[in-house]
């Protein structure tokens, strides 16, 4: 049975016998190829060119993982990246057990093409560019999600955007179980027709030639409102706009709102 020791520095590491690596650990300029019994790296994991083939039993990466330009295509075991994940350029695959990105999450120019078990990035997820078609279980994405020029057709089990939702040249149509957009809210030039469960959008909403006819649940939006150029066709549920409201010449959508602010 391996012994648990932690090392303190890379330089301590023996794969035959440590569980835990306290600090960061860039594996470029090592012979190893694999990580043996290590479970936790409590800081930054950096694979980039370095021979690293396998994760083994590594389950959690403490702060950021770069795996760009590395050997790495399945993760395995890992559940747990702390702060940012970069897959930008590498050659992994398969996310494995991953279940939470604690930043950032860079699927730009990579291989991935679902998110398999990974329910929350914490930060911003980037899928432009992207081979990215599934987003499997995730439900939540704390920062900004970036949609445009991606694979995703569909947004599947996620329930909420922390920040700015940007669906310009992506294509997506239906928000399906999507209940609120933190941030702003891009539809200009996007292939989006319903709004799904969406009922609150927390900053500025852009309808703008847009596809969407019907705000269907839609009850707030936080600031700023722009129908101008838009296809939308009625209010529906829409109680509160915190901004300004932009109607150009859409009069039947501006009288409307005109009657709902005076009540």
């Amino acid at each position: 049975m391996a012994k648990s020791v932690v090392a303190f520095s890379l330089e301590e590491f023996d794969p035959t016998y440590t569980r835990v690596l306290v600090g960061d650990a860039n594996f470029k300029y090592t012979d190893l190829t694999n990580l043996g019994t290590l479970e936790v790296i409590t800081g930054f994991a950096y694979f980039q060119g370095s021979q690293v083939k396998n994760l083994g039993q590594l389950t959690t990466i403490g702060g950021t993982a770069y795996f760009g330009d590395s050997q790495i295509t399945d993760l395995g075991n890992l559940t747990t990246i702390g702060r940012y994940a970069y897959f930008e350029g590498s050659q992994v695959e398969n996310l494995g057990q991953l279940t939470t990105i604690g930043g950032d999450a860079n699927f730009r120019n990579s291989q991935v093409k679902s998110l398999g078990n990974l329910r929350t990035i914490g930060g911003n997820a980037y899928f432009e560019g992207s081979q990215v078609e599934n987003l499997g279980q995730l439900t939540t994405i704390g920062g900004t999600a970036v949609f445009g020029q991606s694979e995703i057709k569909d947004l599947g089990n996620l329930t909420t955007i922390g920040r700015d939702a940007n669906f310009y040249e992506s294509q997506i149509m239906d928000l399906r179980n999507l209940e609120t957009i933190g941030g702003d809210a891009y539809f200009e030039g996007s292939q989006v027709k319903s709004l799904g469960q969406l009922t609150t959008i927390g900053f500025f909403a852009n309808f703008e030639y847009s596809q969407i006819t019907d705000l269907g649940n839609l009850t707030t939006i936080g600031r700023n409102a722009y129908f101008r150029n838009s296809q939308v066709k009625s209010l529906g549920n829409l109680r509160t706009i915190g901004g300004n409201a932009y109607f150009g010449d859409r009069t039947y959508l501006e009288a409307e709102w005109e009657k709902r602010k005076n009540k």
